[in-house]
Order: C-alpha cells, then sequence, then structure tokens
C-alpha cells in the first residue's frame, strides 16, 4: 500500500500543476505568458488587458473570468488555458491559446452608436419635432494593429448644429480594461444636453496612467473652459487649467455585459488662472449581478469648483440580457434615469431624464441604439442668470 502511494505522489510531481491544484491547498503564482494561435496580441498586452498585478496567484475563478475578459475583446472565437510547472518551486507557466475570429476581417474592433433625444417643447427650442437630437458614434480598439483605441461621437441638433462632440485616443501601454483614453476633447451645449455638461462646456486633457498594487494612478494636465459663446456655463467660472492627477480604484470588467464590482476616483486639478477655483471630482460607482439575470449598476459623480460651484451627477441603469448564443451574449436591453444638479452663488439648476436602448454584439462589432426623453428643460423655471 505504501509503495502504490509513492507511485502516484511522484506521478502527480511529474505531471506538473493542474486546476484542481491551484485551487486546493497549494497554490502557485503566476511565472510566465506564452501566447500561441494569434498574432493579435502579445502576452504583454494581454497583461495589460487583464490588469495582472505581480504576484499573482492562479485559481480556478481568475481563469474563468480571464477567459470571459479575452474573449470581450471581440478578437477571438475561442481561448484555452493550459498551465505548465514553472523554473521555480511554487510557480506556473501559463499558456494561452487563441483562435481568431474568422467573422472579423482585420485586427481591429469597432463599436457604432445611434441615438435620439427628446425633450418637451418649449417656445424657445420651438414645438416641429419631438425629436431634439440625433447621436451618432464610433469606437475602435486595437488600432493601427496595436492597442492603440480612439472614439468619436457626435450629437447633432435638427438644425445641424453640434451640441455635444467627444473625440479620444488611447497610447497602447498606458491603456486597461475600463479606464478611461488618455487624451481626450469634448464640447457640450448645455442649454440642449444639459447632463453631459459637468460644470464647464469645453474640456481638454491628457492623462497617463500606472498601475500600482491594484490602483491607478492618474497624472497629465487639463483644461476645463466656459468661454466659447455656445459651449459654456454662464456666470460659471471662466477657465480652471493645470495639473491634473488622481487616484482610481476598478473592480469591475466593463465589457459587453458588465461584471460585479465597484470605481471609486479621486481627481485633483489645481488651477493656473485662478487658485481659490481647483477642481476636486469625486465618483463612486457599484455593480451587482444577480443570478446572471441582469446587471444593477447605481453611479454618482461631483465636481467641485472651489468653494461656490458644484457639479452632481447621479445615475441608476439596469441591463437585462435579451438572447444567447453559442459562446456568449449577443443582445440585451438597457434602462436608466439620470439626474443632474449644479449650484454656483445664487444659481441653481436641476433635471432629471431617462434613457432606454438596446445594444447588439456580432463578433467584432457592437451596435447600440438608444433614446432618451427628458422630462423638462432645467432651464425652463430656472433661468441661468443674465437670460432672458
Amino acid at each position: 500500500m505504501n509503495f502504490s502511494r509513492l507511485i502516484i505522489f511522484f506521478a502527480v510531481c511529474l505531471a506538473g500543476p493542474t486546476f484542481a491544484q491551484v485551487q486546493g491547498s497549494k497554490t502557485y503564482e503566476l511565472e510566465s505568458i506564452k501566447i500561441t494561435g494569434t498574432t493579435r496580441i502579445t502576452g504583454n498586452q494581454l497583461r495589460e488587458q487583464l490588469r495582472i498585478q505581480d504576484h499573482l496567484i492562479l485559481t480556478d475563478e481568475w481563469m474563468v473570468d480571464a477567459r470571459s475578459k479575452i474573449l470581450a475583446l471581440g478578437l477571438f472565437q475561442d481561448v484555452l488555458f493550459s498551465l505548465k510547472k514553472g523554473a521555480k518551486p511554487g510557480f506556473a507557466r501559463l499558456d494561452v491559446k487563441l483562435e481568431d475570429d474568422e467573422n472579423v476581417l482585420s485586427d481591429w474592433a469597432v463599436g457604432g452608436e445611434f441615438g435620439l433625444t427628446m425633450t418637451e417643447p418649449t417656445p424657445e427650442f420651438g414645438s416641429d419635432s419631438a425629436f431634439r437630437g440625433y447621436k451618432f458614434g464610433l469606437v475602435a480598439r486595437n488600432v493601427l494593429s496595436g492597442t492603440h483605441r480612439a472614439a468619436v461621437i457626435a450629437d447633432i441638433d435638427p438644425r445641424g448644429n453640434l451640441v455635444y462632440g467627444n473625440f479620444a485616443y488611447g497610447l497602447p501601454r498606458f491603456l486597461s480594461e475600463s479606464i478611461q483614453l488618455d487624451g481626450a476633447v469634448s464640447v457640450v451645449e448645455p442649454k440642449e444636453r444639459y447632463y453631459e455638461t459637468e460644470g464647464f462646456g469645453l474640456k481638454i486633457q491628457s492623462q497617463w496612467i500606472r498601475q500600482r498594487h491594484g490602483f491607478d494612478l492618474l497624472y497629465g494636465a487639463a483644461w476645463y473652459s466656459n468661454t466659447h459663446t455656445r459651449y459654456r456655463l454662464d456666470e460659471w467660472p471662466s477657465a480652471v487649467v493645470g495639473p491634473k492627477f488622481g487616484i482610481v480604484r476598478e473592480t469591475r470588467f466593463l465589457g459587453f455585459f458588465p461584471k460585479s464590482g465597484y470605481r471609486t476616483s479621486v481627481c485633483l486639478l489645481p488651477s493656473l488662472v485662478h487658485r481659490s477655483e481647483a477642481v476636486l471630482e469625486t465618483e463612486l460607482a457599484g455593480t451587482v449581478v444577480p443570478l446572471n439575470f441582469s446587471a444593477l449598476t447605481v453611479s454618482a459623480k461631483a465636481l467641485n469648483i472651489g468653494r461656490d460651484a458644484v457639479t452632481t451627477r447621479a445615475e441608476a441603469k439596469i441591463e437585462i440580457p435579451i438572447s444567447m448564443a453559442d459562446r456568449g451574449l449577443r443582445s440585451l436591453f438597457y434602462i436608466g434615469i439620470r439626474n443632474g444638479q449644479d449650484h454656483y452663488k445664487n444659481i441653481k439648476i436641476t433635471s432629471t431624464e431617462t434613457v432606454a436602448g438596446f445594444r447588439y454584439h456580432s463578433t467584432g462589432f457592437i451596435g447600440d441604439i438608444n433614446f432618451i426623453a427628458v422630462g423638462e428643460h432645467p432651464w425652463k423655471k430656472l433661468p441661468l442668470a443674465g437670460d432672458k
């Protein structure tokens, strides 16, 4: 009996670590990653996408979560993991075999968005149409055969004016899932798209991201402005320019269907124009997924400009899967309620809106059709100072 046990013991040692061993009493630390079957992503890029930190302990739960995140990139048809014995005791090598999705014609993964906005007709905006705007968006991942990302959004009113626009571009090594892009320029007309205005009508910022012990350190520069004729909040601080830095903790994976977790962040933008108008931005968001039937996300953001101005935004959103495919979720429906409030000296603005939409995923493309209804225009009863 003892001799048989000895044979089994040596056989297990020669076989190397398995999922059962990783999950059991003896765990293994990640030593290296090897990718086969594709040229669309490298080992270092995969580390960034999966947010792999030093001294990662491999578990079955981590494997399942990592596989879903890789598939969410929209570039691969299948993912297979295997563990092999590492060069040092207690370490394991992770082999990742990826199968390219032949339906994706290039290494790019793209997404599109189309939205309609409806507000209550007012004398100022007329009543010729219930729709107050049409939004078009395009997001691309793995641009230029790397992990570059780009996003363009244009929201046009019936008169052909740009009431909200955003352009963002991210460099490879600083990009991780669920983290903002490195450089971004956005404009918004507050009287048309109040919720999108967070204290300023024009924002230009560029930030680098550095991961440290589960946190993301952000540092860069930003310019927030209310000086443009159309893209501004009247009477609000005119401009805040300076370095911007902060810290972010994100535990969710914001793929096609979000994972449970939370996000919290604090950012500071000291003003080089007027020191008393420094900007402090805080955010707290959480997502729960009960029984994989639906995802509930609640978020709140606050922006303080000095001691006189406060901007808050809050949203509660439910995402419900509609159809499933052999390899994952294909479509879902979502609905949410948003509330915005601004207070500056003796001026107060508030508004609530409802957003509903349908999102569809097919290979490397994600399409989103949404509808926004604004119950009451924020300036109908609470005009800005100086408006008539």
